[in-house]
């Protein structure tokens, strides 16, 4: 696939270097693929870390409103609502995760491409 795109490239900077010449990005702009996927990568798993994290807060703090509850229905209530949406956002993170590394595995051929990306510079 990086070949096929590499060829595409080339063809298109061909074809334009007639037209318009060389034009520099702007500052700021990263030069090679590879920055720019290691952004998205940093960004895909620092998303996850957090989304883990806050279900995990949710998860803490609606153990600690069922054990104060006192017996109280509504409140009891309340706090397994709150334990069982924090696992569900749990399921849903990890199934986000699965379906990243699917997705890499399809269309980059390694489960961690997207997470990990190795690819090379156009």
């Amino acid at each position: 696939m990086i070949n096929n795109l590499k060829y595409f490239t080339s063809t298109v900077y061909a074809a334009a270097g007639d037209v318009v010449g060389i034009i520099d990005l702007p500052v700021g702009v990263p030069k090679e693929v590879v920055q720019t996927t290691d952004i998205i990568s940093a960004l895909i798993r620092f998303l996850i870390v957090i989304a883990g994290l806050f279900s995990l807060f949710q998860f803490i703090t609606g153990g600690i409103a069922f054990i104060s509850s006192g017996g109280d229905k509504g409140k009891i209530t309340e706090a397994q609502n709150k334990i069982q949406m924090s696992i569900i956002g749990l399921v849903i993170i990890t199934a986000s995760f699965i379906i990243i590394a699917l997705v890499s595995r399809i269309l980059f051929g390694s489960f961690t491409a997207i997470l990990a990306p190795k690819l090379q510079s156009i």
